[in-house]
């Protein structure tokens, strides 16, 4: 028989295990902080609002504090400024609207506006002192603002778009309405009155009267030069003055917080472009010294004549 070959063994190949993949880690995203308080930020992952500047107040979107003062009651700025617990006005070089948010606890009051001037120094407090101000000449502001935003919970003030103005000066002043504001009084200290040249009384105020629900003070801060009691109001004073002139009731109030806020810097070059000053009526110097009851205009208090007695002459 033919020979038989053996079968020829078939070799198996080792198996081989494929490569373990190395595993690959996702990207960590990098978060970019949310700007805090700055001038209409909207933020890069969201693209929602920037922060309120004042909690609860929708209209203090993106706004950054300037200034912070605890009003003393008897206010004394004829010789040194206000102290205040935060002043950034060195940082600030341009800006388009300002604000002030008024806290006299059970009451407050949030005002924006365009801005009426294009100088932070004289935003704050005008004081008699020249802490204030420039430092070269006292802060006397008085005119027409614009677009007018109000936001409290005195009942009846709250609107937008007001037309309103200001009032700033550190001297005295009476009721004579200087730039012929619509409706204001020409005897009682409201919303249209009239500085004098001198004295140290005092006006911090801000008013509205067209375009909205409200006519008159949106809030003021007087007589802070001479230490008396300050006048201190939300909205027009029920009874008396109504822009608080002669009230001394800042020491009723067991919280008075003011702040001073800006935004809006303008894009590209164009310059800022202040709103035309009207100049109000000079107030006649001849008239007859108020009665000691009126301390707008403080009577002098002359010291007494000594009585001399003649010597005796004798006979």
């Amino acid at each position: 028989p033919a020979p038989t070959n053996p079968p020829v063994p078939v070799t198996t190949p080792a198996p081989t295990n494929p490569p373990t993949p190395v595993p690959t880690n996702p990207p960590v995203p990098v978060t970019t902080p949310v700007p805090t308080n700055s001038p209409m930020a909207v933020s890069p992952t969201t693209g929602g609002p920037a922060p309120l500047a004042v909690p609860g107040i929708a209209d203090s979107e993106g706004y950054e504090l300037v200034y912070e003062l605890g009003i003393p009651t008897n206010p004394n700025y004829g010789s040194s400024g206000p102290l205040y617990s935060t002043d950034t006005h060195l940082a600030v070089s341009t800006f388009n609207r300002v604000a002030y948010y008024l806290d006299l606890g059970s009451t407050h009051v949030w005002v924006s506006m365009d801005a009426f001037t294009d100088d932070s120094q004289k935003i704050g407090v005008p004081c008699l002192s020249l802490e204030c101000g420039d430092g070269v000449t006292p802060t006397v502001i008085q005119q027409i603002v614009n677009n007018v935003n109000v936001v409290s919970n005195v009942a009846g003030l709250s609107g937008s778009g007001y037309t309103g103005n200001v009032e700033f000066w550190p001297f005295n002043y009476g009721p004579a309405n200087g730039i012929s504001i619509p409706g204001a009084s020409t005897t009682d200290y409201d919303f249209g009155d009239a500085p004098a040249a001198d004295g140290v009384y005092g006006s911090m105020q801000v008013h509205v009267h067209g375009n909205g629900p409200h006519t008159g003070t949106v809030f003021a801060f007087n007589r802070f030069n001479d230490g008396a009691v300050a006048d201190l109001g939300i909205g027009n004073k029920p009874t008396g003055q109504p822009d608080w002139a002669l009230s001394s009731n800042a020491n009723t109030y067991g919280v008075r917080k003011l702040q001073v806020y800006v935004t809006g810097v303008p894009e590209g070059p164009t310059p800022f472009t202040p709103a035309p000053t009207v100049q109000p009526t000079p107030v006649p110097t001849n008239l007859p010294t108020p009665a000691p009851t009126n301390p707008l205009t403080p009577a002098p208090t002359n010291p007494p004549v000594p009585v001399t007695t003649p010597a005796p002459t004798n006979p």
